[in-house]
């Protein structure tokens, strides 16, 4: 039977750039799944930890390891409260009691490397987060996996380890800021085709255990129309892709889209316009692109918003500083978290055939479809 812990004193460490340090509270309640805690103070001012944050957790006063948990719910009515997951439980973020197919896949690209992708991803994730949806990245850019660069994160193990059974997946898993979590990238999935039945099992394996883990999944994938990107983006859920200004990242983006309806692709396409001036110029970028698609492919194709061109974007930049999260009230980050707001709302995640683990059941029948496809071209050409 678990031992009692209430009125234990504690020491929280949160994983949190906005909230750094050691901080003292006490367990007021225990459950099986989730322990109230009271709302550390410091300096008389509350720490009201967002939802999704990762806290390393300590006793001050009762014998009993240390263990790694992160705060689920959080409470301002009748005393100022924290939630924080159990040590060892399995349904985290307050997923508990949903379904499986609750979880949404949604794969973000672009026709062309430098429109700001791997930047848009990182920053559409935190504002998620900030929603109070438990987010992953897994960093599918097979040729240029940087993620965990852009976050300053270290992470020694990657899809390589997974895919070939060196590692499991919560060990892959690293946490960045405000909880967000990563799974980097790597070379593990360069020749998806060629992967064994038992290295599939083992992907499938893994997105089932993430189904208990995450809301929205999304996916960075390459730029450009190669197979292993197509791959991603015919799988996922939705897809969001990111064009600028730019005459020929306007072209690429439209390319994408022609190589996807040629394959008869079935998943929602979302429009991110990026480093624009003036949202008049995004969206005239999303009807040159929009009008196309309906007219010549029969696409529609929806437009998500704009994240302009402005210096505070590029110095965050510079820093490797996430911009949503020092900059929160310029209007930058407004424009991301209107963005957010768009993608959480209702979509495909209520449909029976959307989510994690669906993705790889999918993305396994379009590989094996592909496969096939090159087959008979090859030998009736």
């Amino acid at each position: 039977m678990e031992e009692k812990v209430e009125s234990a004193v504690l020491k929280i460490i949160p994983h949190s750039a906005l909230y750094k340090g050691e901080f003292t509270t006490r367990v007021l309640s225990q459950g099986e799944r989730s322990w109230v805690i009271a709302m550390p103070e410091a300096k008389g001012k509350f720490i009201p930890l967002p939802v999704g944050t990762v806290v390393e957790v300590s006793f001050l006063n009762v014998h009993r390891p240390p263990f790694q948990s992160e705060i689920v719910a959080r409470s301002f009515d009748g005393g100022r409260t924290l939630t924080i997951a159990a040590p060892g439980s399995i349904s985290r973020g307050g997923r508990e009691g949903k379904p499986a197919s609750a979880g949404r896949v949604i794969a973000i690209s672009s026709g062309k490397g430098g429109v700001g992708k791997s930047t848009v991803t990182i920053n559409v994730a935190l504002a998620l987060q900030s929603l109070g949806k438990r987010t992953c990245i897994i960093d599918v850019d097979l040729g240029t996996a940087n993620i965990d660069v852009l976050l300053q994160l270290k992470s020694p193990y990657n899809l390589f380890h997974l895919v070939n059974g060196q590692k499991e997946i919560e060990e892959i898993i690293v946490h960045g800021p405000q909880g967000l979590m990563l799974v980097p990238g790597g070379s593990g999935l360069d020749e998806l085709a060629n992967l064994k039945d038992w290295q599939f099992s083992r992907l499938i394996s893994a997105f089932n255990k993430l189904d208990n883990y995450v809301d929205y999944l999304l996916l960075d994938t390459g730029s450009g129309v190669s197979r292993n990107v197509t791959n991603f983006l015919l799988a996922a859920d939705e897809i969001v892709l990111i064009a600028t200004p730019d005459p020929h990242a306007i072209m690429d983006v439209y390319s994408l889209i022609k190589v996807l309806a040629n394959y008869e692709v079935q998943s929602g396409i979302k429009l991110i316009v990026n480093k624009a001036e003036k949202e008049k110029e995004a969206y005239h970028v999303w009807d040159t692109i929009s009008s196309a698609s309906r007219q010549f492919l029969n696409l529609p194709v929806e437009y998500l918003g704009v994240i302009p061109l402005c210096d505070a974007i590029a110095h965050s930049i510079k820093k490797q500083e996430p911009f949503f999260l020092y900059n929160r009230k310029h209007y930058a980050a407004e424009n991301i978290l209107k963005i957010s707001e768009l993608l959480a709302g209702a979509g495909p995640a209520e449909k029976e055939e959307a989510g994690m683990l669906p993705f790889i059941h999918k993305l396994k029948k379009v590989i094996t479809f592909m496969t096939l496809r090159d087959t008979m071209r090859n030998e009736n050409g």
